[in-house]
């Protein structure tokens, strides 16, 4: 048994369930648009006795093999402004978040306390270089003569937020230029812009799914609001970028983890950052990789992450 926990529409949640589905392993889902239903029951003198509630089912943890967690800020659940409870809920998740990162042999993906390295970005540079990865030549700065110096550097630089909020990364251009001012309210990250193809690889465990991404656009994300193209196919990793890209996930505690690469013009293997709750269903709707299933394999073979 293992429990889903999220909005069920959500396509990555939907997968995950359809591979489960596909494999016939047993699932309980909590519909987090029904999180006032949802209880913990918990004695920390026992650990390992936790139990969770739907609303219409309770699970205790300890006899699950496996715990996806895909919840989204719960007070910015729809159903959340029409409930009187609200002080209940958010003391609910203070509970159920204690509980996911102390109990015992359920696979956890991800514990809400591993995620926190993608908050900030210079910070998980740090560790990223750690693992025999580069990491773009980068300044953070609120100085717009700082700043200048380090565009000035480059053929071209891009920007982007150094926060864990999803931005989308820009290139330095004109417009910016006449807007640079505006950052001594708030630290800017500028770093070289490099080329050359991008990497998606998922780490998932001791497995890896990696997803070559050709792109016209500075951020492949949003190539299409541009009016530009994207492509994806699957990429045979080297055996060298695989140990390392596992042994960095594993160092990050993430036992499910989106690793940003590229392969650069020049040659060089850079990494952007490390997602600790990949939006996976883009790269497995485009390119057929069976990410969903690998991830189902792993929570349901149990054992300590």
């Amino acid at each position: 048994m293992i429990i889903l926990m999220g909005i069920p529409s959500e396509t990555p949640l939907r997968l995950l369930a359809e591979a489960c589905d596909a494999k016939r392993i047993s699932y309980q889902l909590f519909n987090q648009r029904q999180q006032e239903n949802w209880t913990v029951e918990y004695d920390y003198r026992e650990i390992g006795n936790s139990v969770l509630g739907n609303g219409s089912n309770k699970l205790r943890l300890s006899d699950c093999q496996g715990l996806y967690l895909r919840t989204m800020e719960y007070t910015l659940v729809p159903e959340y402004a029409h409930t009187e409870n609200k002080a209940a809920i958010g003391e609910m998740y203070e509970q159920l978040f204690q509980v996911i990162d102390v109990e015992g042999p359920c696979r956890v993906i991800n514990a809400p306390s591993v995620q926190m390295s993608n908050n900030s970005k210079p910070y998980q540079s740090l560790i990223i270089k750690q693992y025999g990865l580069d990491i773009p030549d980068t300044c953070i700065t609120s100085n717009v003569d700082e700043a200048m110096a380090f565009i000035g550097k480059y053929k071209a630089a891009i920007y982007k937020s150094i926060s864990g909020t999803r931005s989308i990364v820009k290139q330095v251009d004109e417009a910016a230029l006449l807007n640079l001012h505006k950052i001594k309210y708030c630290p800017v990250q500028f770093q070289e812009c490099v080329t050359g193809f991008n990497l998606r690889v998922h780490v998932i465990g001791q497995k890896v799914i990696a997803t070559k991404i050709c792109s016209d656009a500075v951020d492949y994300r949003y190539a299409r609001s541009e009016g530009k193209t994207t492509t994806l196919e699957p990429y045979d990793l080297s055996a060298s970028l695989t140990e390392k890209c596992i042994a960095l996930a594993h160092g990050l505690q993430l036992p499910f983890a989106g690793i940003d690469l590229m392969i650069t013009d020049d040659g060089r293997t850079i990494c952007f950052e490390v997602n600790p709750s990949p939006g996976y269903s883009y790269y497995e709707q485009t390119t057929g990789q069976l990410i969903s299933h690998a991830l189902a394999d792993y929570l349901v073979s149990g054992g300590q992450n």
